[in-house]
């Protein structure tokens, strides 16, 4: 059972490398424990919008982004504490490796960061294929690297009992560390992936079905007694606050939300909701029109090149944002939104499809990923979202160009030695490939907020 409630009984789920089945065990500890009747508060180690769907699914709460390389630790404990307070024990998935964070440093942005951030004991999901007593060494490694608190080992997927038998006693042996079950291959749960990340969780027939059976494998498999005492046994964490935010605004905001545009992170809504924002979803595949209280667009993040033809089919409603963009109306677009917002989208397959067209030029798929993790930007020119000189942390995930004038940039993108430009502008419209977490700056939801007001009232011809 769960005892420690003060003291937020916690664990994170971590692996050697991505491609080890963190996000299976993950949700199948979940839902294990909500089973036994436990409330599961979830989190996900740094800019993942796809694993945190499949929290939500499992355990019926929003998944919280934590990460160490965009966000102070003040706004991390802030984060994990504020989400955390009805709920039994707190789960943490993991980001790819346990020591893979921000360029080559091991401490920042990386889940080995966030679990002396939050004093939190790490469960090491093993995929042990071809290995038999070199799995020790690899926990070994993985353990003194940097003095994390490995306390427990799952294996995935052993080739046999034996074979889980075996890693079992070897690492038990030279780690002192205890390995607490294992989750055998059933291939009829297995989640496929596609060039961003495993598919949707809404995209997948009988998810349900599919993560009830992985959890009763799991309570068959794994000591989930063991777990629960482990997340006992941790130290109290200090509460932390933010900055509070003073001023709000009475505006409507209309936000994308379906199956092309899904990537969002949750606390960026919520910090526009303390901003006095109601926000008013609606789907650019289905919807024919933009929500009757509209006095801003933001439009996020997703696959709008895998659900292009839907898209380009909903003519109405790209042409009421066109003329919404016309008239002046606020709308942030950012990374698969930024594509919607161009004339047109080409696949991989070479077939082309009209887009909104409030920017000019078009957006093309291309085989490789074209810039991917964390970066700064510099705003070259004020906009929507920045004051020329603004300096933000973002990241970036995309396997798209979009046609552009180089010499006509709104921000430069640095990564180390490399810079490039990105972002364009037109009237009170503002897009950008980069993911902004609003938590990394309160002042950049502020702006945007604050800009859909301002319209909203010289429009209406009102004052405040």
């Amino acid at each position: 059972m769960i005892e420690n409630t003060k003291k937020k009984p916690r664990l994170i789920i971590s692996a050697a490398n991505s491609g080890t089945g963190k996000t299976t065990i993950t949700i199948a500890l979940m839902d294990a424990l909500r089973k036994k009747g436990i409330t599961v508060q979830p989190y996900k180690v740094g800019p993942d919008y796809i694993d945190p769907k499949f929290h939500e699914a499992v355990t019926g709460r929003s998944s919280v982004n934590l990460d160490g390389w965009l966000l102070e630790e003040s706004n991390n404990k802030y984060l994990f504490n504020k989400n955390n307070k009805d709920a039994d024990i707190s789960i943490i998935e993991g980001v790819m490796g346990l020591y893979d964070g921000y360029d080559k440093e091991p401490m920042i942005g990386s889940t080995a960061q966030i679990s002396k951030m939050l004093k939190t004991p790490i469960i090491l999901v093993m995929n042990a294929k071809g290995m038999s007593t070199s799995a020790a060494a690899v926990v070994y490694g993985m353990k003194n690297f940097g003095d994390v608190l490995i306390k427990g080992i799952i294996i995935n997927c052993p080739a046999s009992i034996r074979h889980y038998e075996i890693l079992k006693e070897t690492i038990e042996k030279h780690t002192n560390v205890q390995v607490l079950g294992y989750l055998p291959r059933l291939d009829e749960v297995q989640f496929e992936s596609r060039h961003l990340g495993l598919i949707q969780s809404e995209e997948i027939k009988n998810l349900n079905n599919k993560i009830d059976k992985l959890s009763s494998v799991f309570l068959e498999t794994v000591d989930i007694n063991k777990l629960i005492e482990i997340a006992n046994d941790v130290e109290a964490l200090n509460s932390e606050t933010i900055k509070d935010i003073n001023d709000t605004y009475n505006v409507d905001i209309a936000v994308a939300r379906d199956k092309a545009f899904s990537f969002h992170y949750r606390e960026n809504i919520e910090i526009l909701k303390e901003l006095g924002a109601k926000i008013h979803y609606f789907s650019p595949i289905k919807d024919e029109s933009l929500p009757s209280k509209c006095d801003g667009i933001y439009l996020v993040g997703g696959y709008p090149e895998v659900f292009a033809k839907e898209l380009s089919d909903n003519y109405s409603l790209m042409k009421q944002i066109k003329e919404k963009a016309d008239e002046g109306l606020p709308i942030y677009a950012e990374c698969g939104g930024y594509m919607y917002l161009h004339e047109t989208i080409t696949t991989l397959t070479n077939e082309t499809y009209k887009m909104a067209g409030v920017f000019s030029g078009g957006a093309y798929m291309k085989k490789r990923l074209q810039n991917f993790g964390y970066a700064t930007i510099k705003a070259d020119k004020d906009s929507l979202l920045f004051n020329k000189g603004d300096i933000v942390k973002i990241h970036e995930f995309h396997r798209s160009v979009v046609d552009r004038e180089d010499e006509q940039p709104h921000v430069v993108v640095s990564k180390k030695e490399k810079k490039w430009y990105c972002g364009k502008a037109y009237k009170n419209v503002y897009g950008m490939y980069p993911h902004i977490y609003f938590p990394t700056d309160i002042s950049i939801p502020r702006k945007f907020i604050k800009k859909i007001y301002l319209n909203k009232y010289k429009n209406n011809g009102e004052a405040n």
